[in-house]
């Protein structure tokens, strides 16, 4: 009983510890309350609220450890800047860049784009690309969805199987399949624009859908779609 009396009135030693339990339990219960308090005041995927069960948050919201929280601000005057000199050159005349830089700085407060997009965009050369990384800011070159892929694919293998007799030679056929699977991942991964993907679904036969649907293919998803054909070509021709 000394032992024990004694050492819960050493000054520094025990009496500090038997206040710093209650300290303690006081504090808990108040964090307990604040994050009752934080969960039922902010709807899910929100921010400073919990992520939706899909990990996911509102636009422009990042999911960490379970939190839905806002990334570090782009600088949208840089990004306005180099929007514009995409798509008017390095040395359009001031009064002509102005505006165009003055939407883009519109669009990217609006969109409340990340520092983690501005630097996918500094890396950019064309709107398409551009588009891959604030796909927001470009309406435009949206893809609503992968589904229209497959309807695209069938319609354009009916549209060759029609005209294409070589297609009786094996390799010719293999070759032909890559062709496909490969059209269809391009769409589905490169994020093909819906104007593209509807001109698809709507041209009435093979010179339609290639001919007049190439307006609306930007030329650098073209230039991937070319590169992903030609590693396919490698990739089957022994």
């Amino acid at each position: 009983m000394h032992d024990r009396g004694e050492y819960a009135l050493t000054p520094g030693g025990g009496i500090r510890r038997l206040f710093m339990i209650p300290l303690a339990i006081a504090v808990l219960g108040q964090a307990a309350g604040c994050s009752r308090d934080r969960t039922a005041a902010v709807e899910p995927g929100h921010e400073r609220g919990d992520c939706r069960p899909d990990r996911t948050c509102e636009v422009g919201l990042l999911c960490l450890s379970n939190l839905c929280v806002r990334p570090p601000p782009a600088d949208c005057q840089g990004v306005a800047e180099q929007l514009a000199s995409i798509e008017l050159g390095n040395y359009a005349e001031p009064e002509a860049r102005a505006p165009v830089v003055g939407r883009y700085r519109a669009a990217c407060e609006a969109a409340r784009l990340s520092k983690e997009e501005q630097l996918c965009l500094d890396r950019t050369r064309d709107r398409w690309s551009a588009a891959q990384c604030a796909p927001r800011m470009f309406p435009d070159l949206a893809a609503s969805s992968t589904g229209d892929c497959g309807a695209i694919v069938a319609k354009v293998r009916a549209a060759m199987q029609k005209q294409a007799a070589y297609l009786a030679d094996p390799r010719m056929k293999t070759w032909f399949e890559r062709t496909m699977t490969v059209m269809q991942e391009s769409c589905a991964q490169d994020h093909w624009p819906d104007a593209l993907k509807n001109c698809m679904l709507a041209g009435d036969g093979l010179a339609a859908m290639t001919q007049a649907c190439s307006q609306q293919t930007p030329p650098a998803l073209q230039q991937r779609l070319q590169e992903r054909l030609t590693q396919a070509m490698q990739d089957v021709v022994p």
